[in-house]
């Protein structure tokens, strides 16, 4: 947080106004251009977020109505394209067109269209509740208004006599019988007293398939109530309202008296964050109902409690100007644009940020086609602002609040107090970030010690979260000290050195106590490690006796091996001079014989097949025809020559194995 012993940065515009409202919200934004309104002459200033700076005059350009409103304006809201301002309060609803050429340091008249200017005066008993911009228009000419008749009216800027379409938010049909059989006739006041009070609404998910979005309604006892707002504004078009939305696990403490405000944030499954006066918070998820098909229930999360200073007025003191019957305790939910799991939660003493890190959760596992949803997880709460921390005896209040984003200096929480002071939060991941230790060091270095077998978590996050705080701080800003009494004083005192014990003190002694009980077993371990030690040097002597032993016997056999080496190559030496050597001649011959023996095999083979071919003639000789001498003579002489190759052949081989035998 910024330390509060900054230069204020003061709006010179408001510091004269009286007026302040637990339900103001006097201050919009879009695209880094900040809008103010001053309830008192009715008038919005425009400037720059940059601009504001300490010790320097604010540049704002002043925008003049044309048509003073009658009504007190606590709400104001700039349309999706920036085009035009919604001024409302309790009794009127105004829509201003900003002037795209504008004076610089000046001031500049804009148009100023009454929105059911005849409604609200003829019936001075209804009182809006909500209003804001049509969700589903594109273009900046609907408005969606919640009255306290119960009744959802959608206006439009073109024509803003009267309602285009009227939404009742009670069931008519179970009434209406039951008041004609006592002959009275069914007005809209007497329908709406049959039902709840309706007290707030907020946008949901477009409707697929059909061109409508829904709208969650909030009723004083926590009930909400859905119900599908065409877009196109069709005056015949109707739609049904559907609820109470049935809360799973069923239980008599998720429903409350005093619910106030609602809001959807913009997720999947969609996550509805339902505030109470009492500071109570729920969360719920819409889902499925598992028992009927086509329905749906609201299974609620988690419930949150947030701090408020105790209200109670002092006796001699009076707090800012407040009608007796408004709840200064009352709570409006503001989304923040920048995550769709964050929310703040703004009220008149101050302003929290909680952060859901179900929503990430729901959306994984919507996303993925298989996986188990796990929801035991805890909001982030964190207390941001402080502008009451003695309670009713602080004249501090708000007067509005605001997400800016810009581009270079980021996102920011721009909140203006009654005293005409803005304070600018940056929004900050909600992730604490840890408590840096004295004795640092590299975290992504491993070290062997048996300790780590015992203990799984390193003792610097085990310090880290003896260390954390569960408290966030937030940043103090209240009014002039001298106009508080010493009793207050006195309280701001002690409560903040009860949190200083708490949170510092108590958390220092737990971790020093951690330490020395860390210390003792580090001492215990360094002597049984010396003992070790000692005992690990005396076999490291004795190791070194019998590697000496080893050392010598390894020499030795070492050495016969080497012996045994030289014996094996004179003996290899000498069978390989005793093999034979031939000469090329020999080798030749050699190959020569071996090719007349194969040769021979092959002659062999062809005269045992002439004489079975003289067998066969002789024995088929008679029926053959008989040769004539010459016949004869030639073929005895063929014969005769084959049969004397043979014998020369034959007589050859024997006499040369007789030579090599």
């Amino acid at each position: 947080m910024a330390p509060t012993s900054r230069q204020p940065i003061l709006f010179p515009e408001l510091e004269d106004i009286e007026f302040c409202s637990c339900r103001a919200d006097l201050v919009t934004q879009h695209d880094g251009e900040v809008y103010v309104c001053n309830p008192d002459n009715s008038h919005c200033y425009i400037f720059y977020h940059r601009d504001l700076q300490p010790d320097k005059p604010l540049q704002t350009q002043e925008l003049m109505l044309s048509q003073i409103p009658s009504f007190t304006i606590s709400h104001i809201s700039v349309s999706p394209k920036g085009q035009k301002l919604l001024l409302w309060g309790e009794h009127g609803i105004a829509v201003v067109e900003i002037p795209r050429r504008r004076k610089p340091n000046g001031i500049t008249t804009c148009r100023c269209t009454f929105i059911a200017a005849r409604f609200f005066q003829g019936h001075t008993k209804i009182s809006a509740a909500d209003v804001k911009w049509h969700f589903g228009h594109t273009e900046d000419t609907h408005l969606v208004a919640l009255t306290s008749d119960n009744i959802l009216r959608v206006y439009s800027t073109e024509e803003p006599a009267c309602a285009i379409a009227s939404y009742p938010l009670f069931n008519t049909d179970s009434i209406i019988p039951y008041l004609h059989c006592l002959n009275v006739s069914a007005g809209p006041s007497l329908l709406s007293a049959q039902a709840g009070s309706m007290v707030s609404f907020t946008f949901g998910p477009v409707v697929e398939g059909e061109e409508a979005v829904t709208v969650f309604v909030l009723e004083e006892n926590s009930d909400v109530f859905t119900l599908s707002l065409p877009l196109n504004n069709n005056r015949t078009s109707r739609s049904e309202l559907r609820g109470p939305l049935k809360v799973l696990p069923p239980d008599n403490e998720n429903y409350e008296l005093d619910a106030c405000s609602i809001l959807c944030l913009q997720s999947n499954p969609p996550v509805l964050a339902v505030a109470t006066l009492s500071g109570t918070l729920q969360h719920l998820a819409l889902l499925q109902d598992s028992e009927v098909e086509e329905e749906e229930c609201l299974y609620l999360l988690e419930t949150v409690e947030i701090e408020l200073p105790d209200l109670v007025e002092e006796e001699g003191e009076s707090t800012c100007t407040q009608s007796s019957d408004e709840d200064v305790s009352a709570i409006s939910l503001i989304p923040d644009p920048t995550a769709r799991d964050r929310y703040f939660v703004r009220h008149n003493t101050g302003i929290h940020s909680v952060f859901l890190p179900a929503v990430q959760r729901l959306e994984h596992f919507v996303k993925a086609e298989d996986g188990e949803l796990n929801l035991e997880c805890e909001c982030v709460a964190e207390h941001m602002l402080c502008v009451q921390p003695v309670g009713a005896g602080d004249p501090t209040c708000l007067f509005g609040s605001t997400v800016v984003q810009d581009p270079m200096l980021g996102a920011h929480l721009l909140v203006l107090i009654s005293n005409a002071e803005f304070i600018s939060l940056p929004i900050r991941s909600v992730h604490r970030e840890e408590i840096p230790l004295l004795s640092g060091g590299d975290k992504s270095s491993h070290c062997a010690s048996p300790m780590k077998q015992v203990h799984s978590q390193l003792f610097s996050q085990k310090l880290q979260g003896i260390l954390a705080r569960n408290i966030s701080n937030p940043l103090l800003r209240c009014g002039n000290s001298a106009g508080m009494s010493q009793k207050a004083l006195l309280e701001l005192l002690m409560k903040s050195t009860q949190v200083f014990r708490e949170e510092y003190i108590a958390k220092q002694s737990k971790a020093r106590g951690e330490l020395l009980h860390h210390m003792s077993l580090l001492q215990e371990q360094q002597t049984q490690h010396k003992s070790e030690l000692s005992e690990l040097q005396n076999s490291v002597s004795e190791l070194a006796g019998e590697s000496e032993k080893l050392c010598d016997r390894s020499s030795r056999i070492s050495k016969r091996q080497q012996l045994l080496r030289q014996r094996v190559s004179g003996v290899m030496r000498e069978v390989q001079n005793l093999l034979p050597d031939l000469s090329s001649a020999e080798l030749s011959f050699k190959e020569e014989m071996h090719s007349m023996s194969r040769s021979l095999k092959s002659l062999k083979q062809d005269a045992e097949q002439l004489h079975q071919k003289l067998k066969f003639q002789n024995k088929t000789g008679k029926n053959l025809p008989s040769l004539s001498d010459e016949q004869q003579d030639r073929v005895r002489a063929i014969l005769k020559e084959n049969d004397n190759q043979i014998n020369s052949l034959v007589s050859r081989i024997k006499s040369t194995n007789a030579q090599f035998s």
